[in-house]
């Protein structure tokens, strides 16, 4: 038999109710797993929002009217779209009043089929001319991205022979980019001279992206960085105006983030409430599992004052219990929330379908730092009334009504 000291008392004590002190580790597993998980969820939401204003370059995007819906989007959910103006805009709209910047771009869907290796938004764009996209490829890739070459987006899956194939033809990737935590982690980025090509494999495929007529001139959007004095809405009103285009539709941008953001914080507002609550059941649930304990454990008090134990010694043996109840389940409750957050980042953004990026290693480090502080204060909270009973001074008569 092991020797009995103060130190591995409560150990011993936790080991001789095993189911109790389950039940304990239980409780605290699940509150742990609650505020751990509903923070990092905040966290890694915020990030993704953050990630999606500096990715939002532009003030303004001009599409096809009937299209506006597919575009926005495109810019929040990642969903795949193939839209086009069939006559070219970009130098009408360029010449308009309040613009500094203006770039176009083309977006066509790949297919779930077995022409692609899956189902991405292939972004066709002018390196010359691109305020957008650019900046951020520019941090990762050096070069200049010929004919023919992609840059993948973090969640498209590159083949072993750094490749993917889209409409049956493979094309080579120079360059895959970092998690955004927004639509653009699922989409392939090719230069304008390549979008006929992509034009060309999708009609050989037998899936017409757009008709090949338009596959050189095909523009879906016209991005807009509007001079400082205006606003985004006073340009698209000079762009009806001047150049008197119909069918055009305004996406803005910052509106979107703005609109974003609200959802966010609706969802985190849930989020803070619920862990609340929870915390709250929770503790009521361990203060009445630790008073009733008391009551059971009178005889074992009892005892320890009479081998000499005091009522400070009484009290920090519960306190002690209660602080490794609290670091298992802890501990326990940090693994799990882990385990089921961090590999599925990816299918967490798209059920949400908000901008969710998997926040940074430091972050998440101190998350987990004071999680498990968390956890050890609830089980001490918890112990608190019992520890303090115990160190009263009606304490000794109390422990002689259990002799």
């Amino acid at each position: 038999m092991a020797h009995v000291t103060l130190a591995n008392l409560p150990l011993i004590n936790l080991r001789r109710k095993p189911f109790r002190t389950a039940a304990l580790v239980t409780v605290v597993t699940m509150l742990t797993v609650a505020f751990y998980g509903g923070s990092m969820l905040s966290m890694n939401l915020q990030a993704g929002l953050n990630s999606m204003q500096e990715r939002m370059g532009a003030d303004l995007m001009v599409t096809p009217q009937n299209s506006k819906s597919e575009a926005e989007a495109l810019l929040t959910n990642g969903s795949t779209s193939t839209f086009y103006f069939t006559n070219s805009i970009e130098n009408q709209v360029s010449k308009v009043d309040g613009i500094a910047q203006v770039t176009a771009q083309t977006y066509i869907s790949s297919l779930a089929a077995s022409c692609c290796d899956e189902k991405v938004q292939i972004i066709g764009f002018n390196p010359d001319t691109d305020f957008v996209i650019t900046p951020w490829i520019a941090s990762q890739f050096e070069g200049m991205l010929k004919r023919g070459q992609a840059i993948a987006g973090a969640g498209v899956n590159v083949s072993s022979s750094g490749t993917v194939r889209l409409y049956g033809h493979k094309f080579p990737v120079v360059a895959q980019l970092a998690s955004t935590g927004t639509s653009l982690d699922n989409s392939v980025f090719v230069n304008m001279e390549t979008v006929p090509d992509v034009v060309s494999y999708s009609a050989q495929a037998g899936h017409t992206a757009i008709p090949e007529r338009y596959a050189d001139k095909a523009v879906s959007s016209v991005l807009i960085k509007v001079e400082e004095g205006y606003s985004a809405r006073q340009v698209a009103a000079n762009i009806a105006k001047q150049t008197g285009l119909k069918g055009l539709g305004y996406v803005y941008p910052g509106g979107i983030t703005s609109t974003t953001k609200g959802n966010l914080t609706v969802i985190v507002r849930y989020i803070v409430l619920f862990v609340i609550v929870f915390w709250l059941m929770g503790l009521v649930v361990l203060l009445a599992v630790f008073s009733s304990a008391m009551n059971e454990r009178k005889r074992e008090f009892a005892t320890y004052r009479i081998l000499g134990a005091t009522r400070p010694v009484l009290a920090g043996i519960v306190m002690r219990e209660s602080l490794m109840i609290g670091a298992a389940g802890g501990v326990i409750g940090i693994v799990a929330a882990s385990l089921a957050i961090l590999p599925f980042s990816t299918l967490i953004g798209r059920q949400l379908q908000l901008p969710y990026l998997q926040t940074n290693i430091s972050r998440t480090l101190a998350l987990i730092a004071i999680s498990l502080a968390f956890a050890v204060l609830t089980g001490l909270v918890s112990s608190a009334a019992s520890a303090v009973r115990l160190s009263s001074p009606e304490t000794y008569r109390t422990l002689r009504e259990g002799e």
